[in-house]
């Protein structure tokens, strides 16, 4: 099919079946029996055959200014196939929350780099709006952060779906639980992230619509402590389940499934939308999405 859309291509430009043939190294016959192939294929006339110079019917018409796109991009495609492998290398910029950063992105980063040793990566942890605002003045390629604030100049994609459990120590008498209901925890000194952080504002959320007001005792702006105040049986709290999976595989702290849940905690990878990615963010993105959505 391409060899004789080319073929028709020519012979519109040359106005020319000798020409033609010349171009495509071939007989005028040949010429000839690859413009019927290419009418009987499309099921109309392409050439106006009632006089003796080449002009095209509507058909051809058409046919003609959509050869023109078909073998351009075919051109791109044989060029492209032909070049070596691009070697990823280069720079690569990404901005995450201090949570995301040391729970989600760590293990991911490790083996992206295993897998791309030439790529420098460079990883800040920004709050969020410095975060955001670090991929709109472009001082960073990709954002990871939970619960952004959508942005019309920025792209939003799932990295990961983590959902919130209830953390104890394991002396607390709900130690041996499985699952609680939010409605206990009013009976509990908690202990809650910041009340500035997009977190802690969703599950305020999600406490209110069960009818559950707290009074924290402690807010801390990380999660790391959070789980010492746990530890050392200051209160109960409420985090993402993976920024505790050490303690809780280390026996440090208990975690609860919420029986109102599950709480999701979703994070995301932004972009700039009218930003053309660089290959190393490219590939770091596909890394990120190649791996289980959810927690």
């Amino acid at each position: 099919m391409i060899r004789s859309l080319q073929i028709f291509y020519d012979l519109v430009d040359t106005r020319s079946f000798t020409e033609t043939g010349r171009r495509n190294f071939m007989t005028q016959s040949a010429v000839s029996q690859h413009l019927k192939a290419l009418e009987e294929k499309l099921g109309h006339p392409l050439i106006d055959r009632r006089n003796r110079q080449v002009g095209l019917t509507r058909a051809g018409r058409m046919v003609y200014v959509a050869a023109r796109e078909i073998l351009h991009r075919y051109a791109q495609l044989e060029a492209a196939l032909k070049k070596p492998p691009r070697e990823v290398a280069g720079s690569l910029r990404v901005a995450a929350t201090l949570t995301v950063g040391l729970y989600e992105l760590a293990p991911h980063v490790t083996a992206f780099l295993k897998q791309h040793p030439k790529i420098d990566l460079q990883l800040a942890y920004l709050p969020p709006v410095e975060l955001s605002e670090a991929l709109l003045t472009g001082r960073a390629d990709v954002g990871v952060i939970a619960y952004p604030d959508p942005h019309p100049l920025l792209k939003a994609e799932l990295f990961k779906n983590d959902r919130m459990v209830i953390i104890v120590s394991p002396k607390h008498p709900w130690a041996g639980r499985r699952r609680v209901s939010l409605t206990r925890l009013k009976a509990q000194p908690f202990i809650a992230m910041h009340s500035g952080l997009q977190t802690r504002r969703t599950l305020d959320q999600v406490l209110r619509k069960a009818g559950v007001s707290l009074t924290p005792v402690h807010e801390f702006d990380n999660v790391e402590l959070i789980k010492r105040a746990v530890e050392v049986e200051m209160g109960v709290s409420v985090v993402p389940r993976d920024t505790v999976a050490s303690e809780v595989r280390s026996g440090t702290l208990r975690q609860l499934e919420i029986i109102e849940g599950p709480i999701e905690h979703p994070i995301k990878i932004l972009t700039r939308r009218d930003a053309d990615l660089p290959l190393p963010a490219e590939k770091f993105i596909q890394s990120l999405l190649a791996t289980p959505r959810q927690g």
